[in-house]
């Protein structure tokens, strides 16, 4: 007997010593099963033996690491290997764990954790978890669940806490990513909301690739109907439970768009059915992501409303994409499919059964047949009105020269001759292509030459009610329009009698948007309208002010000398103490004056907070331009310009040689 087989034996017969140290019995039959050994010498008969009695141990020492961290609702499976999809790997213990969890349990992915390390000291293991509660039970499960070899995990109508826990521990992608099949049902995520508040708050709201991608070697994505909601010490408001949510949405898709691109190589099925809390960006962010073999994408029953742009473009970002199920929605619009795969063997299908189509125009039956080849629409199932517009539809379904619509031609568009009504009430369950155009509504004896005085007379009607409600609602921007485009005054504009100003306005404003005073403001009511009728002369501190003459001396000379003031209010300015000793100064000739001085330009977003309380009365009181509204400038105009005269008077010359009008608005708006 060769050396290897010796030690073969010396091998076999200490395990077994170990594994039988409290049992006396047991201790017997190995002995007499050692014996066998030494007068063995088939190799064969000798691995098998050694292999069986090694595995017999791996799994007495598996189910004692089980029952140390495992509760008692918990059960220990050890298959010959785990489900579908899962690979096949020989050589290695395989584990299935199930636990079914009560309302009174807590159980935690951290002793499971703890478990399978334990385990996978004593040799290579196969892991997967099945979850399910009943009566509200609990689970602490950290996403992305990542433990040593965990290839499958099915979650099913669990409370789930400390969900993103570890969505910020960077340790967490330093561990291998096993998961293969991955399901999580019917699952409520309870987020603490103190925790969360600080989370979002704070400066550090970064998360690892881990949290953002989450298993990307799965083969299988289905994270079905889950919601979340949040708990803590004092009761959320609705109103504020949705700034929270929305703000972590937020947050969150902005995170995942800007740091990574997830690579999802070996998923062949996403699944996202019975959600409908998508974010604004989730469907852009789901094409920035990788998917080079999916062929199943799932999002029926999810509310939508339409079909999103990002999936309009068939195989574009799924290149091996073979069902696109948007089933059981609200669409009611059949949005344009473009064919990025012409020339492609394998035949896909759109889902949109059980949506909100009412009708199929003929324009959409000729995109059928001739556009896409690569893919079919299933609109069974879908509230079809059978009215004079699916005439046409209807024509097409005749039409037995189109190949696709037969039932051998393999297309799926043969159900369309089996098309179903399901209004009007009085074809109700008929196939549209049994109804009669009479039957449609599409009668061609009905004259309309003795209702034809009756219907101009309506359409009349109709047409006045609109042009007097524009004009109604519109009245303030056609009047200042009327003036400034067509030099049309409307009644009831009250004349200014300063004519001893030598300006038009003086300009106040901060030094750091002195470019677009200059470069914009001035030169379009300076330079611009020197060949119009309209120009204005304005009062710059660059180059206008007295030299050597004190500031606040200029400021409030200049303004007493202009018959208006334009305030350019911006972040800047409520910053500046000179533009607010300007503000005042005007403030204050508006009240001497007793008339509309001041003409308000707000630039940009305002800190409210930082606004001083003369300018918030005024910005609340007063009708301010924006500079962003369409008619900006000619609002500006119109509120500098003299709306008593066609013809300007000149003025005192200048450097720029520039006239002046009064002003006087009778409207609360410019």
């Amino acid at each position: 007997m060769n050396l290897t087989v010796k030690l073969g034996f010396l091998l076999v017969y200490c395990i077994d010593k170990l594994i039988s140290s409290h049992n006396t019995e047991a201790d017997s039959v190995r002995e007499d099963r050692l014996e066998k050994l030494y007068v063995t010498e088939s190799n064969d008969l000798h691995t098998l033996i050694l292999n069986t009695s090694a595995q017999k141990y791996l799994s007495l020492r598996a189910k004692k690491i089980f029952d140390r961290y495992m509760p008692w609702f918990c059960v220990l499976d050890m298959p010959e290997r785990l489900p579908e999809p899962i690979s096949e790997s020989r050589h290695s213990l395989v584990i299935m764990i199930s636990c079914e969890v009560e309302a009174e349990n807590i159980w935690s992915f951290e002793s499971f954790r703890l478990m399978v390390n334990e385990m996978s000291e004593l040799t290579r293991i196969n892991a997967g978890l099945s979850l399910s509660c009943r009566r509200n039970g609990t689970v602490a499960l950290p996403w992305p669940m990542r433990a040593i070899n965990l290839q499958y995990l099915s979650v099913e109508a669990c409370f789930i806490i400390d969900h993103y826990k570890e969505a910020y521990e960077y340790k967490i992608d330093e561990m291998p990513d096993t998961i293969e099949y991955f399901k999580m049902t019917s699952c409520v995520i309870i987020n603490d909301r103190n925790y969360f508040d600080y989370l979002l708050k704070s400066n550090a709201f970064l998360l690892t690739r881990a949290a953002l991608c989450g298993p990307e070697n799965a083969k299988v994505y289905a994270y079905v109907n889950i919601s979340e909601t949040f708990y803590g010490p004092k009761s959320l408001a609705r109103e504020e439970f949705h700034n929270l949510a929305k703000m972590y949405t937020k947050n969150l898709t902005i995170m995942a768009a800007n740091r990574i691109s997830c690579q999802y190589r070996n998923m062949v099925v996403y699944d996202r059915s019975l959600t409908n809390n998508f974010g604004p960006t989730f469907f852009e962010n789901l094409i920035g992501n990788s998917y080079p073999n999916l062929e199943v994408l799932n999002f029926s029953n999810t509310k939508l409303h339409n079909i999103p742009p990002y999936l309009r473009h068939w195989r574009l970002n799924f290149p091996k994409l073979e069902i696109l199920d948007l089933s059981y929605n609200n669409i009611n619009e059949l949005s344009t499919f473009i064919d990025h795969d012409p020339g492609s063997s394998h035949t896909g299908i759109i889902n949109l059964q059980h949506n909100n189509f009412t009708s199929l125009s003929h324009h959409q039956m000729k995109d059928f047949f001739r556009k896409h080849k690569s893919f079919y629409i299933d609109l069974q199932n879908n509230p079809f009105s059978c009215t004079c517009e699916m005439r046409a539809a209807k024509g097409i379904l005749l039409n037995i020269s189109i190949p696709l619509l037969l039932n051998n031609s393999g297309s799926g568009y043969s159900y369309l001759r089996d098309l179903v009504c399901s209004a009007p009430d009085t074809v109700s369950g008929r196939k549209l292509m049994t109804l009669s155009d009479i039957e449609l509504g599409c009668e061609t004896e009905i004259t309309v030459f003795q209702s034809g005085p009756i219907v101009i007379l309506c359409v009349l009607v109709f047409v006045l009610i609109v042009c007097l409600v524009v004009i109604i609602r519109y009245r303030v921007e056609i009047k200042i329009l009327a003036f400034t485009r067509f030099n049309i005054v409307f009644p009831c504009q009250q004349q200014d009698y300063a004519d001893n100003k030598k300006f038009d306005a003086f300009v106040a404003y901060s030094q750091q948007d002195s470019d677009w005073v200059l470069k914009n403001l001035v030169w379009q009511l300076e330079t611009k309208l020197q060949t119009q009728q309209q120009k204005f002369q304005l009062c710059i501190h660059q180059r206008d002010f007295t030299v050597g003459a004190p500031i606040a001396e200029n400021i409030i000379d200049n303004i007493e000398r202009s018959r208006h003031t334009i305030l350019v209010i911006s972040t800047n300015f409520v910053r500046s103490e000179w533009c607010l000793m300007e503000f005042r100064t005007a403030f204050h000739q508006s009240l001497i004056e007793k008339r509309r001085h001041m003409i308000i330009i707000v630039m940009g977003d305002l800190p409210h907070g930082e606004l001083d309380i003369d300018i918030k009365r005024c910005l609340k009181t007063l009708t301010y331009l924006e500079t962003h509204d369409r008619l900006f400038w000619d609002k500006l105009v119109y509120a500098l310009s003299d709306k008593q005269r066609v013809k300007r008077r000149n003025r005192t010359p200048s450097n720029t040689a520039l006239s002046s009008q009064s002003n006087f608005i009778c409207s609360p708006k410019y």
